[in-house]
């Protein structure tokens, strides 16, 4: 067995994650963290950490199969800015699709220590999301835990449902490509047998790629992508606003 046997690589194409949303649609229902707890039922989280453009591709794969799901946005993340144009119409776009979004807090960024700390930081981090994208979120979920997210297991702060309170971990059944490869159960597998009545399965857009590749290489395509879009960008600034684009040999 290789390693791209050993830890499934082609499980993570966007093809293939279609091929999982059909397999699920056999045995189960999909539906929202503000619903009512029903039996054979999905929770199907993305927590968007590092391409918007995919977490996009793959709303639009969901939508197509009737299928909800609820994505979680960084207001501070290193690898994308909520905050620009593209973005936020990408966010809305996502919504149109009929999905959810809800917060996924940083609790490092704030260097946060205590629930009154915690409550105080996602009314800002809330307010944010309300002003530029335009909704009320209803829920979050929290980057990188560490010993002190783990620790924070009531329903709700701030108002926002906690994916990781007490109810969802008694209720639901857990499943995630955190790390781009399948660390626990294998999704195929568990969706086929639908030995739970109810499952959280977790999502990361940018360990999902065309191409069957390594975790560390779906990361750095994600990171070629964004800085080939960021070099078409300046250019195309130039000459909209009719400027000179020096390079060593010619101006465009």
């Amino acid at each position: 067995m290789n390693i791209s046997q050993k830890y499934y690589f082609s499980d993570f194409t966007l093809d293939n994650y279609s091929s999982l949303l059909d397999i699920a649609l056999q045995n189960y229902s999909f539906r929202f963290f503000t619903d009512e707890l029903v039996k054979n039922s999905i929770l199907l989280r993305h927590d968007v950490e590092f391409s918007i453009p995919i977490a996009l591709k793959m709303a639009e794969i969901e939508a197509e199969s009737g299928i909800k799901a609820t994505y979680f946005v960084q207001l501070h993340s290193e690898f994308y800015n909520t905050l620009e144009k593209e973005s936020i119409l990408s966010f809305k776009r996502i919504l149109e699709l009929g999905h959810d979004i809800g917060i996924h807090f940083d609790t490092h960024f704030w260097n946060i220590e205590t629930e009154h700390q915690l409550e105080d930081c996602l009314a800002i981090d809330t307010n944010s999301l309300e002003r530029y994208i335009g909704i009320n979120p209803k829920v979050f979920s929290f980057h990188n835990n560490n010993l002190f997210t783990l620790s924070c297991r009531k329903d709700t702060y701030q108002g926002l449902l906690n994916v990781y309170s007490d109810y969802f971990r008694n209720n639901y059944g857990y499943n995630a490509d955190s790390l781009g490869y399948w660390r626990f159960e294998r999704l195929e597998d568990r969706l086929s047998e639908a030995k739970e009545n109810n499952l959280q399965i977790l999502i990361h857009d940018g360990m999902w790629q065309d191409e069957v590749l390594p975790p560390r290489r779906r990361i750095f395509k994600v990171i070629d992508d964004r800085s080939a879009y960021l070099k078409e960008l300046y250019d195309s600034y130039l000459e909209k606003y009719k400027h000179r684009n020096i390079d060593w040999n010619n101006v465009l």
